[in-house]
């Protein structure tokens, strides 16, 4: 079998399950991004691109990887058969089990096969797509890792934010209020100090999706990639940085976030986002990184994970569900039945759904209020809605059904105001759209049978799945 906790293990991977495309000659400017879109509405196979236009043959990007459970369960050591809420019972069961694998310390490695520094900088030497139409500009992070260390702390984290070029050896790296990221970044900057700054640009499965996860601060997501692919991820010291650097990534930059004001940071974007959405052109929101040097191994490869509109995803199923439903547990709940969310990135999205059995007068009322709080759906959520057990929450025709039927709207609906909202939130009023102004409301929705007379509602009109299975199956309808 091939070895995995790389792309190009991977990539060989996906080959021999019949899950990959090779195409030759497709665009930059938007046939990449198209043909990506439209793979992912069909739930098709990942797309290898090579042989761009003025660019060496073999400088490549893939993209797709993770649209779909099969292919994302052989990076998450997660049988690939399963489907939707069956693969995120599957996925919460790996989080419980979660025990840190320790980094393996290397010198060198395959990353390091070719070298630029300094003045010799020039990211236009890799082929970087336009992923949308509008977008303001080439995109070389959209499925990357950017690596930080928190000043205070020296806590290290792995996330994913879009990177933009803004000229030759300049990125633009949109990591929001409240993130890792961004607090490392404004701790640094409050001190007057700039942040070193390293940046994948593709990397191994596990890294990337250990940094789609709204991970407590104490986990490290090397540690948790090396979990998820059974093994230590290999890191080498960078040499501007000395940030741990994956040492069989095909392509990172080292640099620096200089301490710039809010007001001085340059445009970026706009960008086709994660709720369907063009966000807009921004201008003192997002740090500049001047980039010092660049490693990258023969035949590079991009991964290419923009975000789509709804609901075609660079991701099989909710994946930061599990972590709420964690969250929800740890905070007392009892009988949560499964948490599942819907126009989702990383995070259960803005519209969530939790399942309980109700135990007691008031048992869904804080289930919402849990959820609304806990971090793991606090971003950019705005629809957080609780439906009994009975309810399959990953089928969005079950959970209208629940709603317009079980909720008493006089009872069942609140809104929490002043919340953490998402930059990519389409409804927010342009006067609202500061960088410390991204507030919005939650709407939660109760859509339970009313625990005080449940025993009295009506009964469901239709018969049980076990019986209709035994007659189907004799009957071979």
């Amino acid at each position: 079998m091939a070895d995995v906790t790389d792309m190009r293990g991977y990539v060989e991977l996906l080959e021999e399950m019949g899950e990959l495309r090779k195409l030759d000659g497709a665009d930059l400017n938007l046939e990449v991004g198209a043909l990506t879109e439209r793979a992912a509405e069909k739930e098709g196979a990942a797309l290898l691109f090579d042989h761009f236009k003025d660019f060496p043959a073999g400088y490549r990007v893939i993209s797709n990887v993770f649209r779909t459970c099969r292919r994302t369960g052989p990076a998450m050591g997660i049988d690939p058969e399963l489907k939707g809420i069956d693969y995120l019972h599957a996925w919460r069961k790996k989080l419980a089990g979660y025990k840190p694998v320790p980094v393996q310390q290397v010198e060198g490695g395959p990353v390091f096969e070719n070298q630029m520094a300094d003045d010799q900088v020039d990211l236009y030497q890799f082929p970087v797509p336009k992923w949308h139409d509008l977008d303001g500009g080439p995109y070389i992070g959209t499925g990357c890792g950017v690596i930080t260390k928190d000043p205070e702390t020296g806590r290290v984290n792995i996330g994913t934010y879009r990177v933009m070029i803004q000229n030759k050896n300049t990125l633009s790296v949109k990591m929001n209020m409240g993130k890792h990221g961004r607090l490392a970044f404004e701790r640094a900057r409050d001190a007057g100090k700039p942040l070193p700054i390293a940046i994948t640009m593709c990397q191994g499965p596990a890294i990337f999706l250990a940094a789609q996860m709204p991970l407590p601060p104490d986990v490290n997501e090397f540690e948790f990639a090396g979990y998820l692919q059974g093994s230590p991820v290999p890191v080498a010291r960078g040499a501007f940085t000395g940030l741990p650097i994956p040492a069989n990534a095909e392509i990172v930059v080292e640099g620096e976030l200089p301490p710039m004001k809010d007001k001085d940071m340059p445009k970026e974007g706009p960008f086709g986002e994660w709720p369907g959405y063009f966000t807009e052109e921004n201008v003192g929101e997002t740090p500049i990184m001047n980039v010092k040097r660049v490693y990258y191994r023969n035949n590079p490869i991009i991964l290419g994970a923009p975000p789509l509109k709804p609901p075609a995803s660079y991701l099989p199923i909710p994946l930061g569900a599990a972590t709420l439903w964690e969250q929800l547990e740890k905070a007392g709940i009892p009988e949560v039945k499964g948490v599942w969310g819907f126009v989702y990135g990383g995070q259960p999205g803005p519209f969530t759904v939790i399942a309980i059995k109700q135990r007691y007068a008031g048992h869904s009322k804080q289930a919402l209020l849990v959820a609304a709080g806990a971090r793991a759906g606090a971003y950019g959520g705005k629809f957080v809605v609780v439906v009994d057990d009975d309810i399959d929450i990953a089928n969005p025709a079950d959970v209208i059904w629940a709603i317009a039927t079980r909720c008493h709207v006089r009872e069942g609906l609140d809104v929490v105001k002043g919340v953490w909202a998402s930059v990519c939130e389409p409804a927010l009023p342009p006067e609202e759209r500061s960088p410390r102004g991204y507030t919005s409301d939650r709407v939660l929705i109760d859509a339970c049978r009313p625990f005080k007379w449940m025993d009295q509602f009506p009964p469901v009109n239709a018969f049980t799945k076990e019986f209709k299975d035994q007659i189907e199956s004799r009957y071979k309808i």
